[in-house]
């Protein structure tokens, strides 16, 4: 029971918020349009649907007692009757079915609105202060959040109003034709083997609630693990999809290698988890469905057996109407009070389900927590440098890995960082940047400054060059003759005349080079002059003369920008002013990054 609260918790703290959202929504029906906040919206379109189902219960109750009448006059031979019950029945079914039509469009409107909210909901939080990032670095078993978004979002909305709804409809049924069985119960008591079965009043709703007690418990019994599976299921589908999706994004590296065996070997590891956990699902599936089966046909013969003796005991005033709506009305009252058998597999996925996306949101709810505590601090200075003394960067266990000791990168300067590999040179410009929250101390960065980062793996969103060019700011922010110039100065003048070409498709690095993308990097940057570059082996794909090129480029059209390099070859020296060399000291504690020498003197 504890359990079950602690799941009703998590699944209430998901889907509320939603509902309680204030911010101007817009409901649109052909001509009709309305404004008010989402929470309305939301809060309308379920108390429309949960009405709807009220209606339909008192329909059902219409059509249970139709029962008695229609195969009473059927007993009878009494034909006005049967032709008249015939009429009142054809009204019955056009209500229900016009309701349930009517509330699968309200579902789905309000499936989607919720769905569109929530998305942006968890799609802001993960962008948010670089939380993607955090999550990639500290949390490594929130695997997949592309799916999570994507797709458990959706799955938990659907499977939460589906159940939701069902339930409520159960309650106002339930208590609906308990009362029915209750009164036939009372109208005709009989006995067997001495026993008067009017000592018990009810006593068709009291089998009914034994029978489903029966059931509800062994199902649980036999469908326990399918929880767990489900669970599994989709982090396994998860993991197949992005190991293919590695490949795909690493295409030619792997090509070249001659990694096909290789690559084949992990898909087929990651598909024979899907394949022996489907079959775990498939015995676990079939043990239930197998229970469930018999159990839904023994509830057909069930009431009957319960009714029989009153039915066919001498001087019986039953008719053939009453055991007709009894059977109805039972096998409703067994369904609602067996619920958990009937929803148990659903239930099952909409537990992994929710576990998915809480996991994900405490992740989330970390990695913000983590933004929030004292790391490396980036706080706003009036200087027209980055400045840092004493600060401390390190890993994500708390190691510390590189210490600064009066170091200062100055605008209008280029200052070159060397050291070996593995010192936390790349950690160093993450920090500088402001995504590295793992250390202690300050750094000083001038206020409003743009500070830029490349690494050495060029980013080309999906979309068009002129769009890469511009990212992440709209392409209306750049004039159209600079991209050309600019374009044409780091070596793609080529590619002039497709700027806004996407007859190959989006997905631009695919036709690029590593040494193509890192000049749109460049390009990029010198479109974007901001006031502090961080080049961390950002020309590592070219060749020297054309490195050079680049570089004095940079120097060109960005000459009030301060230059910042991390790379290993001789060639760069002479390319920039100052260089820092990271130092281990004699008590092997973190590498220092401390002041800049002028490269004229070493």
């Amino acid at each position: 029971m504890k359990a079950l609260f602690a799941t009703l918790a998590l699944a209430w703290r998901l889907a509320v918020p939603y509902f309680k959202e204030k911010r101007q929504g817009e409901l649109v029906f052909r001509w009709f349009k309305i404004r008010m906040q989402e929470r309305w919206i939301g809060l309308g379109l379920l108390g429309i649907i949960l009405a709807i189902n009220g209606a339909q219960v008192y329909l059902n109750i219409q059509y249970n007692a139709w029962n008695n009448r229609f195969y009473t006059a059927v007993q009878d031979r009494n034909g006005p009757i049967f032709w008249y019950e015939l009429g009142f029945f054809t009204i019955i079914a056009f209500l229900l079915i016009a309701s349930g039509v009517i509330e699968i469009y309200l579902t789905s409107w309000l499936r989607i609105r919720w769905r569109d909210w929530m998305t942006q909901h968890f799609i802001s939080r993960w962008l948010a202060n670089s939380n993607h990032y955090r999550l990639k670095t500290s949390y490594g078993k929130t695997d997949n959040p592309d799916q999570r978004i994507a797709e458990d979002i959706s799955d938990f909305i659907t499977s939460t109003l589906g159940i939701f709804v069902q339930i409520f409809n159960t309650v106002l049924t339930l208590l609906a034709f308990s009362k029915v069985l209750w009164s036939i119960s009372s109208a005709f008591p009989y006995s067997i083997g001495g026993f008067n079965f009017a000592t018990i009043p009810g006593y068709l709703v009291w089998a009914a609630i034994l029978y489903s007690i029966f059931g509800t418990y062994l199902t649980h019994l036999i469908g326990r693990p399918l929880i767990k599976l489900n669970y599994q299921q989709q982090h396994f589908e998860a993991d197949f999809r992005y190991s293919m999706m590695r490949l795909r994004e690493n295409s030619e590296e792997i090509a070249l290698l001659k990694g096909e065996p290789a690559e084949k070997k992990v898909f087929e590891h990651a598909f024979q988890r899907i394949v022996a956990n489907w079959y775990r699902l498939m015995d676990a599936n079939r043990n239930l469905r197998t229970f469930t089966s018999f159990y839904d046909q023994f509830s057909v013969v069930f009431p009957f057996l319960m009714l029989a003796p009153a039915y066919f005991l001498a001087g019986s005033t039953m008719q053939l109407g009453v055991l007709m709506q009894t059977s109805q009305a039972f096998g409703q009252v067994r369904g609602n009070f067996s619920i958990f058998v009937t929803l148990y597999g659903a239930i099952a996925n909409w537990k992994a389900i929710l576990d998915r996306l809480t996991t994900f949101q405490r992740a989330m709810e970390a990695a913000e927590t983590d933004a929030a505590q004292p790391g490396v601090a980036v706080r706003p200075t009036h200087r027209d440098a980055i400045t840092a003394n004493g600060a401390t960067v390190a890993l994500p266990d708390g190691s510390p890995l590189v210490r600064f000791d009066n170091a200062s990168f100055e605008k209008g300067k280029s200052v070159l960082i060397s050291g070996p590999s593995g010192a936390g040179k790349t950690s160093v410009f993450r920090a500088l940047a402001g995504i590295w929250p793992f250390g202690d101390g300050e750094l000083g960065v001038p206020e409003n400054a743009h500070v830029m980062v490349l690494p050495q793996t060029a980013y080309l969103p999906l979309g068009t060059l002129r769009e890469a060019l511009a990212y992440p700011n709209p392409v209306e922010s750049q004039d159209d003759a600079k991209v050309r110039d600019v374009l044409a100065a780091v070596g793609l003048g080529a590619f002039a005349d497709r700027l806004d070409d996407l007859s190959e498709g989006p997905n631009l690095a695919s036709r690029l080079s590593g040494g193509e993308q890192q000049r749109v990097a460049i390009a990029r940057a010198i479109l974007a002059e901001p006031d502090f570059l961080l080049l961390d082996e950002a020309t590592a794909s070219l060749d020297e003369a054309s490195e050079t090129g680049l570089y004095r480029l940079l120097r060109e059209r960005l000459p009030n920008t301060a230059i910042v390099s991390i790379g290993h070859r001789s060639s760069l020296r002479p390319l920039h002013d100052e260089l820092i060399e990271l130092q281990r000291p004699e008590d092997d504690g973190p590498f220092v990054l401390g002041t800049a020498k002028p490269l004229l003197a070493t």
